[in-house]
Protein backbone atom coordinates (compact mmCIF):
# COMPACT_ATOMS: atom_id res chain seq x y z
CA UNK A 1 0.00 0.00 0.00
CA UNK A 2 1.55 3.40 -1.17
CA UNK A 3 0.35 6.90 -0.21
CA UNK A 4 -1.26 7.10 -3.62
CA UNK A 5 -4.06 5.09 -2.68
CA UNK A 6 -5.65 7.92 -0.66
CA UNK A 7 -5.36 11.82 -0.32
CA UNK A 8 -3.94 13.35 2.62
CA UNK A 9 -4.19 16.94 3.91
CA UNK A 10 -0.72 18.50 4.60
CA UNK A 11 -0.49 19.72 7.98
CA UNK A 12 -0.60 23.18 8.96
CA UNK A 13 2.13 25.00 10.04
CA UNK A 14 2.91 23.59 13.69
CA UNK A 15 2.28 25.67 17.05
CA UNK A 16 4.81 26.47 19.38
CA UNK A 17 6.35 24.26 21.74
CA UNK A 18 5.12 24.60 25.63
CA UNK A 19 8.31 24.16 28.02
CA UNK A 20 7.50 20.51 28.86
CA UNK A 21 7.09 19.68 25.28
CA UNK A 22 10.42 21.60 24.28
CA UNK A 23 12.32 19.77 26.54
CA UNK A 24 10.97 16.27 26.26
CA UNK A 25 11.88 16.95 22.23
CA UNK A 26 15.61 17.83 23.38
CA UNK A 27 15.62 14.67 25.58
CA UNK A 28 14.82 12.31 22.59
CA UNK A 29 17.13 14.63 19.94
CA UNK A 30 19.88 14.18 22.46
CA UNK A 31 18.96 10.09 23.09
CA UNK A 32 18.28 10.41 26.79
CA UNK A 33 14.63 10.47 27.20
CA UNK A 34 13.08 8.49 29.59
CA UNK A 35 9.12 7.95 30.23
CA UNK A 36 7.03 6.61 33.55
CA UNK A 37 4.19 4.21 31.61
CA UNK A 38 1.35 4.25 33.77
CA UNK A 39 -0.39 2.04 31.61
CA UNK A 40 -3.30 2.43 29.40
CA UNK A 41 -5.69 0.79 31.66
CA UNK A 42 -4.51 1.31 35.29
CA UNK A 43 -6.95 4.39 36.73
CA UNK A 44 -6.25 4.34 40.24
CA UNK A 45 -5.94 8.06 40.89
CA UNK A 46 -4.31 8.39 43.98
CA UNK A 47 -2.01 5.30 43.37
CA UNK A 48 -0.90 7.08 40.04
CA UNK A 49 -0.43 10.30 41.40
CA UNK A 50 1.46 8.99 44.16
CA UNK A 51 3.71 7.29 41.06
CA UNK A 52 3.40 10.65 38.91
CA UNK A 53 4.74 13.09 41.82
CA UNK A 54 7.61 10.83 42.37
CA UNK A 55 8.96 10.50 38.85
CA UNK A 56 8.26 13.86 38.16
CA UNK A 57 10.55 14.83 40.91
CA UNK A 58 12.98 12.28 39.80
CA UNK A 59 13.29 14.26 36.33
CA UNK A 60 11.52 12.11 33.80
CA UNK A 61 10.29 13.62 31.12
CA UNK A 62 7.31 12.02 30.32
CA UNK A 63 4.49 10.50 31.75
CA UNK A 64 1.85 8.22 30.03
CA UNK A 65 -1.46 7.30 31.48
CA UNK A 66 -4.92 6.52 30.71
CA UNK A 67 -7.32 8.72 28.64
CA UNK A 68 -9.49 9.19 31.91
CA UNK A 69 -10.18 13.08 32.10
CA UNK A 70 -10.28 12.46 36.06
CA UNK A 71 -7.50 10.46 35.82
CA UNK A 72 -5.38 13.54 33.95
CA UNK A 73 -6.57 15.82 36.44
CA UNK A 74 -5.16 13.99 39.04
CA UNK A 75 -1.36 13.65 37.87
CA UNK A 76 -1.43 17.18 36.13
CA UNK A 77 -2.31 18.26 39.99
CA UNK A 78 0.77 16.06 40.77
CA UNK A 79 2.85 16.81 38.63
CA UNK A 80 2.43 20.92 39.44
CA UNK A 81 2.82 20.42 42.78
CA UNK A 82 6.70 19.35 42.31
CA UNK A 83 9.48 22.33 41.77
CA UNK A 84 11.30 22.49 38.87
CA UNK A 85 10.62 21.20 35.22
CA UNK A 86 7.57 19.63 34.45
CA UNK A 87 7.08 16.01 32.05
CA UNK A 88 5.13 16.05 29.66
CA UNK A 89 1.56 14.48 30.36
CA UNK A 90 1.27 11.77 27.77
CA UNK A 91 -2.70 9.94 27.31
CA UNK A 92 -2.59 6.25 25.44
CA UNK A 93 -5.23 5.53 23.09
CA UNK A 94 -5.85 2.06 21.04
CA UNK A 95 -6.43 2.21 17.16
CA UNK A 96 -7.77 -1.07 17.68
CA UNK A 97 -7.52 -4.14 19.68
CA UNK A 98 -4.17 -3.51 21.91
CA UNK A 99 -3.33 -5.38 24.26
CA UNK A 100 -2.19 -2.63 26.53
CA UNK A 101 -5.92 -2.01 26.64
CA UNK A 102 -7.52 -4.66 29.11
CA UNK A 103 -9.08 -5.42 32.19
CA UNK A 104 -9.66 -8.68 34.10
CA UNK A 105 -13.08 -9.88 34.46
CA UNK A 106 -14.04 -12.23 37.36
CA UNK A 107 -16.71 -15.12 37.52
CA UNK A 108 -17.96 -15.52 40.54
CA UNK A 109 -19.52 -18.13 40.35
CA UNK A 110 -16.85 -20.02 38.66
CA UNK A 111 -14.57 -18.92 41.99
CA UNK A 112 -13.42 -21.26 44.56
CA UNK A 113 -11.42 -18.68 46.50
CA UNK A 114 -7.68 -20.40 46.57
CA UNK A 115 -5.99 -16.88 46.42
CA UNK A 116 -3.68 -18.56 43.23
CA UNK A 117 -4.35 -15.21 41.72
CA UNK A 118 -2.94 -13.11 44.51
CA UNK A 119 0.82 -13.18 44.72
CA UNK A 120 1.24 -13.10 40.60
CA UNK A 121 -0.74 -9.70 40.52
CA UNK A 122 1.72 -6.53 40.41
CA UNK A 123 -0.70 -4.41 41.66
CA UNK A 124 -2.24 -6.02 44.08
CA UNK A 125 -5.65 -5.68 42.65
CA UNK A 126 -7.25 -8.87 44.51
CA UNK A 127 -8.26 -9.11 47.90
CA UNK A 128 -9.46 -12.36 49.26
CA UNK A 129 -11.60 -12.62 52.67
CA UNK A 130 -15.21 -14.38 52.40
CA UNK A 131 -14.99 -13.96 48.73
CA UNK A 132 -12.43 -13.21 46.15
CA UNK A 133 -12.66 -9.38 44.99
CA UNK A 134 -11.20 -7.55 42.23
CA UNK A 135 -10.26 -3.30 42.11
CA UNK A 136 -10.72 -2.52 38.37
CA UNK A 137 -8.84 0.63 39.02
CA UNK A 138 -6.31 -1.30 40.06
CA UNK A 139 -5.90 -3.81 37.87
CA UNK A 140 -3.84 -3.06 34.04
CA UNK A 141 -4.95 -5.85 32.12
CA UNK A 142 -1.19 -7.79 32.49
CA UNK A 143 -2.55 -11.21 32.85
CA UNK A 144 -0.19 -12.79 34.93
CA UNK A 145 -3.59 -13.98 36.96
CA UNK A 146 -5.32 -15.80 34.19
CA UNK A 147 -2.94 -19.10 34.06
CA UNK A 148 -3.09 -19.49 38.40
CA UNK A 149 -6.60 -19.56 38.00
CA UNK A 150 -7.71 -23.67 38.30
CA UNK A 151 -11.26 -22.58 37.27
CA UNK A 152 -11.41 -20.23 34.39
CA UNK A 153 -12.95 -17.78 36.41
CA UNK A 154 -10.46 -14.79 35.61
CA UNK A 155 -10.53 -13.72 32.03
CA UNK A 156 -9.66 -10.51 29.94
CA UNK A 157 -12.20 -7.94 28.46
CA UNK A 158 -10.98 -5.12 26.22
CA UNK A 159 -11.11 -1.59 28.40
CA UNK A 160 -13.34 0.50 26.86
CA UNK A 161 -12.03 3.99 26.34
CA UNK A 162 -14.35 5.47 23.15
CA UNK A 163 -16.16 7.28 25.26
CA UNK A 164 -12.98 8.80 27.15
CA UNK A 165 -11.55 9.87 23.95
CA UNK A 166 -12.67 13.49 23.21
CA UNK A 167 -12.57 14.55 27.02
CA UNK A 168 -9.30 13.46 27.35
CA UNK A 169 -8.05 15.18 24.21
CA UNK A 170 -9.15 18.40 25.38
CA UNK A 171 -7.90 18.45 28.98
CA UNK A 172 -5.10 21.37 28.45
CA UNK A 173 -2.35 19.11 30.38
CA UNK A 174 -2.65 16.42 27.91
CA UNK A 175 0.46 18.08 25.41
CA UNK A 176 1.14 14.39 24.12
CA UNK A 177 -0.78 11.83 22.53
CA UNK A 178 0.28 7.90 22.31
CA UNK A 179 -1.34 5.95 19.47
CA UNK A 180 -1.32 2.09 20.63
CA UNK A 181 -2.11 -0.48 17.35
CA UNK A 182 -2.11 -3.97 16.65
CA UNK A 183 -2.57 -4.34 13.01
CA UNK A 184 -0.01 -1.15 12.13
CA UNK A 185 -3.35 -0.24 9.54
CA UNK A 186 -2.97 3.17 7.77
CA UNK A 187 -6.35 3.27 6.81
CA UNK A 188 -7.48 3.19 10.46
CA UNK A 189 -4.80 5.53 11.14
CA UNK A 190 -6.13 7.92 8.74
CA UNK A 191 -10.08 7.45 10.37
CA UNK A 192 -8.78 8.11 13.57
CA UNK A 193 -7.18 11.30 12.41
CA UNK A 194 -10.23 12.19 10.74
CA UNK A 195 -12.30 12.34 13.79
CA UNK A 196 -9.61 13.38 16.28
CA UNK A 197 -6.79 14.99 14.29
CA UNK A 198 -8.72 18.59 15.19
CA UNK A 199 -7.91 17.78 18.75
CA UNK A 200 -4.03 16.97 18.43
CA UNK A 201 -2.95 19.88 16.69
CA UNK A 202 -1.15 21.17 19.21
CA UNK A 203 0.15 17.69 20.81
CA UNK A 204 3.54 15.50 20.17
CA UNK A 205 2.21 12.57 18.73
CA UNK A 206 3.73 8.78 19.40
CA UNK A 207 2.83 5.85 17.41
CA UNK A 208 3.27 2.62 19.55
CA UNK A 209 3.16 -1.07 17.82
CA UNK A 210 5.16 -4.39 17.65
CA UNK A 211 7.19 -5.41 14.73
CA UNK A 212 6.36 -9.31 14.61
CA UNK A 213 3.47 -9.36 12.20
CA UNK A 214 3.16 -5.89 9.73
CA UNK A 215 5.51 -5.96 6.43
CA UNK A 216 7.89 -2.61 6.04
CA UNK A 217 5.09 -1.02 3.30
CA UNK A 218 3.13 -1.41 5.66
CA UNK A 219 5.04 0.36 8.62
CA UNK A 220 6.31 2.98 6.15
CA UNK A 221 2.36 3.81 5.27
CA UNK A 222 1.32 3.92 8.91
CA UNK A 223 3.98 6.32 10.02
CA UNK A 224 3.92 8.24 6.91
CA UNK A 225 0.37 8.46 7.43
CA UNK A 226 1.02 10.69 10.74
CA UNK A 227 3.96 12.60 9.10
CA UNK A 228 1.53 13.99 6.41
CA UNK A 229 -1.42 14.92 8.70
CA UNK A 230 0.23 16.02 12.02
CA UNK A 231 2.38 19.12 12.22
CA UNK A 232 3.92 18.41 15.44
CA UNK A 233 6.27 16.20 16.01
CA UNK A 234 6.41 12.17 15.52
CA UNK A 235 8.46 9.76 17.33
CA UNK A 236 7.89 5.95 17.72
CA UNK A 237 7.99 3.83 20.19
CA UNK A 238 8.32 0.06 19.24
CA UNK A 239 7.12 -2.29 21.59
CA UNK A 240 9.22 -5.56 22.87
CA UNK A 241 7.53 -7.74 25.81
CA UNK A 242 4.64 -5.39 26.79
CA UNK A 243 3.78 -5.86 30.37
CA UNK A 244 6.60 -8.06 31.27
CA UNK A 245 7.73 -7.03 34.56
CA UNK A 246 10.81 -9.07 34.62
CA UNK A 247 14.46 -7.70 35.46
CA UNK A 248 16.01 -9.81 33.67
CA UNK A 249 18.34 -8.40 31.37
CA UNK A 250 17.45 -10.54 27.85
CA UNK A 251 13.88 -8.94 28.65
CA UNK A 252 14.52 -5.86 26.55
CA UNK A 253 16.43 -7.52 23.65
CA UNK A 254 12.83 -8.09 21.55
CA UNK A 255 12.49 -4.63 21.62
CA UNK A 256 15.69 -3.46 21.15
CA UNK A 257 16.26 -5.70 17.85
CA UNK A 258 12.77 -4.55 17.19
CA UNK A 259 13.86 -0.53 17.19
CA UNK A 260 17.14 -1.80 14.86
CA UNK A 261 14.81 -3.37 12.29
CA UNK A 262 12.33 -0.19 12.67
CA UNK A 263 15.31 1.72 11.93
CA UNK A 264 16.53 -0.12 8.61
CA UNK A 265 12.65 0.06 7.22
CA UNK A 266 13.52 3.98 7.06
CA UNK A 267 17.15 3.62 6.13
CA UNK A 268 16.88 1.26 3.14
CA UNK A 269 13.92 3.33 1.53
CA UNK A 270 16.32 6.53 2.26
CA UNK A 271 13.91 7.62 5.03
CA UNK A 272 14.84 9.74 7.85
CA UNK A 273 13.29 7.75 10.86
CA UNK A 274 11.20 9.45 13.34
CA UNK A 275 13.35 9.55 16.66
CA UNK A 276 13.09 5.54 17.45
CA UNK A 277 11.77 4.86 21.64
CA UNK A 278 11.57 1.36 23.08
CA UNK A 279 9.19 0.12 25.58
CA UNK A 280 7.98 -3.54 26.52
CA UNK A 281 10.38 -5.51 28.73
CA UNK A 282 12.38 -2.27 29.78
CA UNK A 283 13.99 -2.45 33.52
CA UNK A 284 16.92 -1.23 35.15
CA UNK A 285 19.77 -3.16 33.06
CA UNK A 286 18.30 -1.56 29.71
CA UNK A 287 20.21 1.36 30.28
CA UNK A 288 23.42 -0.65 29.98
CA UNK A 289 22.40 -2.29 26.54
CA UNK A 290 21.62 1.73 25.13
CA UNK A 291 25.36 2.21 25.67
CA UNK A 292 26.35 -0.32 23.32
CA UNK A 293 26.96 0.41 19.82
CA UNK A 294 23.92 -0.73 17.98
CA UNK A 295 22.24 0.74 20.34
CA UNK A 296 23.05 4.15 21.52
CA UNK A 297 21.27 5.90 18.32
CA UNK A 298 18.25 5.20 20.10
CA UNK A 299 16.08 8.02 21.46
CA UNK A 300 15.17 6.60 24.70
CA UNK A 301 12.80 4.28 26.83
CA UNK A 302 9.65 3.76 28.27
CA UNK A 303 8.97 1.84 31.50
CA UNK A 304 5.86 0.59 32.95
CA UNK A 305 5.98 -2.25 35.15
CA UNK A 306 9.27 -2.20 36.82
CA UNK A 307 9.10 1.29 37.39
CA UNK A 308 5.99 1.10 39.00
CA UNK A 309 6.88 -2.07 41.12
CA UNK A 310 10.56 -0.91 42.07
CA UNK A 311 8.52 2.63 44.41
CA UNK A 312 5.28 0.55 44.78
CA UNK A 313 5.24 -0.33 48.38
CA UNK A 314 8.59 2.11 49.70
CA UNK A 315 8.27 5.48 51.91
CA UNK A 316 8.91 8.35 50.15
CA UNK A 317 12.30 9.24 50.25
CA UNK A 318 13.13 5.58 49.80
CA UNK A 319 10.79 6.03 46.39
CA UNK A 320 12.23 9.08 45.48
CA UNK A 321 15.71 7.34 45.52
CA UNK A 322 15.04 4.48 43.67
CA UNK A 323 12.81 6.71 41.21
CA UNK A 324 15.92 8.86 40.60
CA UNK A 325 18.44 6.16 39.70
CA UNK A 326 16.29 4.82 37.40
CA UNK A 327 15.64 7.72 35.56
CA UNK A 328 18.97 9.21 35.94
CA UNK A 329 20.65 5.86 34.39
CA UNK A 330 18.43 6.13 31.45
CA UNK A 331 19.38 10.01 31.07
CA UNK A 332 22.97 9.43 31.44
CA UNK A 333 22.77 5.68 29.38
CA UNK A 334 24.39 3.98 32.58
CA UNK A 335 23.02 1.66 35.03
CA UNK A 336 23.81 -0.02 38.51
CA UNK A 337 23.10 -3.48 38.36
CA UNK A 338 22.86 -3.21 41.71
CA UNK A 339 19.14 -1.80 41.54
Amino acid sequence: MTFSAFPLPQPQSPPSLSESQARMVRALDERRFFKLIGGGSFTEGDKIAQLSNIYSRAGVDCIDIAPDAALIETVWRAVQSVQGPKPVIMVSIPLDADPHFRKIELTEADCIGCGLCLPVCPTEAFTLSSALEVSQNLCYGCGRCVPTCPTDALRLLPFQVESQIEAALKHPATEAVEIHSHFVDAYMLEAFLNRWGHLLHNKLVALCFRLDQPDDPQVLSFVQTAQRRHAMPILLQIDGLPMSGTTHLEASLPALEAAVRARHIFEKNNLQAPPITISGGINQQTACLLQQAPYQWIAGAGMGTVARQAVWNLNEPEALAVATQITQAFQSRSADRRL
